[in-house]
């Protein structure tokens, strides 16, 4: 025979605290109920997107230097341009500068080549049958002296040319007085012979001769006489200053010998082209 199934008990197996005769049950006393497993969060569930369909990146917020970019004025590129324009042309313009310079400083390096090729000077500035003479130099060295004084002594030609060559058929004997003082003794006996000669055709031809100095530079120097090429333009008057004048224009040069003394730079001689 098969033995029969057990019974299921009807009650829960929950153990209820015993009663002590005498005491009463407490609350403390009573059997707490277990706690129940908290109850897990549902996963969020993600809709499904059609197919065929790519997620978009969600747009960053713009930082405050970003909207300071994108709310900049628009002329900033403009004024970028325009300084970019300046600065070129200003570039170009030195550049100018520069290649005129240098081609100035070849001429009168070319020149002074040139005036090498005459005979060694002597002692004085004129030959015998009055013939300029070119000073005389250490080859390979035609400029000795420091800058300052080579530049004193070509302003002091410049400065003489234009009072020497300058010429008033009223002011004549004046003219002839102020240009000497400008002069060595000797060049200036020699001077004062050549204006005589032609003092008396020039005040009768009422000759005025006004000089302009156009440019000047140093050819060669020692430590105490330089050589100054001047470039001058002569207009000359005749007739005075009635109906019948006439002025001619004459542009020329003049290669001045200068020389250093304790009265400052004095011509000593001169050569006329």
């Amino acid at each position: 025979m098969s033995k029969p199934a057990p019974r299921r008990p009807s009650r829960t197996t929950t153990p209820r605290p015993r009663k002590i005769a005498g005491r009463d049950v407490s609350p403390a006393d009573a059997v707490e109920p277990a706690e129940a497993p908290p109850a897990e969060a549902p996963e969020a569930t993600q809709t499904p997107r059609p197919a065929g369909t790519s997620e978009r990146p969600r747009p960053r917020p713009q930082t405050k230097q970003a909207r300071d970019e994108v709310d900049a004025p628009a002329g900033d590129g403009s004024d970028a341009l325009a300084s970019t324009r300046l600065f070129r042309a200003l570039l170009v313009l030195v550049g100018v500068l520069v290649v005129v310079l240098v081609l100035q400083g070849l001429w009168f390096y070319l020149l002074g080549r040139t005036d090498d090729d005459r005979a060694p000077a002597a002692d004085s500035s004129t030959s015998e049958d009055g013939e300029y003479v070119p000073i005389s130099v250490t080859s390979g060295r035609p400029v000795v002296l420091t800058q300052l004084a080579v530049q004193e002594g070509v302003e002091a030609a410049a400065a003489a040319a234009q009072i020497m060559f300058s010429r008033d058929y009223q002011t004549y004997d004046e003219g002839v007085d102020n240009a000497v003082t400008l002069m060595t003794e000797s060049f200036a006996e020699q001077y004062r012979g050549t204006a005589a000669d032609v003092r008396r055709e020039s005040i009768q031809a009422k000759t005025v001769v006004q000089i302009r100095v156009v440019a000047q530079g140093v050819v060669r120097t020692t430590d105490t006489e330089l050589e100054a090429l001047v470039f001058l333009n002569q207009y000359t008057t005749n007739g005075g200053e009635g109906p019948g004048a006439t002025t001619t224009y004459t542009p020329y040069r003049a290669l001045l010998k200068m020389v250093h003394t304790d009265k400052g730079w004095l011509v000593d001689g001169v050569d006329t082209k």
